[in-house]
């Protein structure tokens, strides 16, 4: 299951990234909206289910992992030109980007390939939540970063190839986590849900809220709670 969604995070990666190469990109509002509904997914995969999951392993080693999280995605954020830019909802300006921005890029999406992998650590259920909340968002990722490779003035070839390599590192960040997480103390298991929980909702109510609270379409207030909804009808199913 790890390996079949961390597949399908790629396919999504590719998908937003080729879609800018062939048509040149999509409308704020049609991004926005699909990031109205990736938000949801992800906070309520993180209240829902990677939180309660490690808080009845260890609420402290929770806590520590959560904080960790936070602190490190605030630090990379400031090496990454596309969240230090303004991200997805926002015109900027990038003239280059250097080798340590393209290397946070890629620990971005290993820690996507490592949410997937912890996410099912609880069970089949959370598991399909937190990877869905992966999916949605690589498909902007993708569309964001081939945006600013080429404003940055880089070749077709190039901002190619950087693609590939950025998508296949979250399978890569799955590989790696998923054999770590069996057999592991619970209060080691608890902590790294603390880091996946804090990522979801770092990425949802510090990157993509507050872009979305700038486009005033009032279709994503709508939008918004399906993905509460989604997260819940899954459980539902699920139980």
């Amino acid at each position: 299951m790890v390996i079949i969604f961390s597949i399908l995070a790629v396919i999504f990666t590719l998908a937003g990234a080729g879609a800018v190469l062939k048509f040149g990109g999509f409308s704020k509002a049609v991004l926005g909206r699909a990031l109205a509904y990736a938000a949801g997914v992800l906070i309520s995969a993180a209240l829902l289910d990677i939180i309660p999951a490690g808080f009845a392993l260890s609420p402290s080693a929770l806590s520590y992992g959560a904080l960790t999280s936070l602190l490190a995605l605030f630090t990379l954020e400031n090496f990454a030109a596309y969240n230090s830019c303004s991200e997805f909802m926002e015109d900027c300006e990038v003239h280059h980007i250097g080798a340590v921005a393209i290397a946070a890029m890629g620990l971005h999406s290993l820690l996507d390939g490592f949410n997937i992998a912890v996410g099912f650590a609880p069970g089949t259920v959370a598991g399909i939540n937190v990877a869905l909340g992966v999916i949605l968002h690589k498909f902007a990722d993708g569309v964001t970063l081939v945006s600013l490779l080429l404003h940055a003035g880089k070749s077709r070839e190039k901002t190619v190839f950087f693609s590939f390599c950025l998508a296949a590192a979250t399978p890569v960040g799955a590989l790696v986590a998923a054999p770590l997480i069996r057999n592991m103390p619970p209060g080691a298991e608890a902590f790294m849900l603390g880091l996946s929980g804090g990522s979801f909702l770092y990425i949802a109510m510090a990157d993509i809220l507050p872009r979305l609270h700038k486009t005033y379409d009032r279709l994503t207030p709508v939008i918004f709670p399906l993905g509460f909804a989604t997260v819940w009808l899954i459980r539902r199913l699920g139980a």
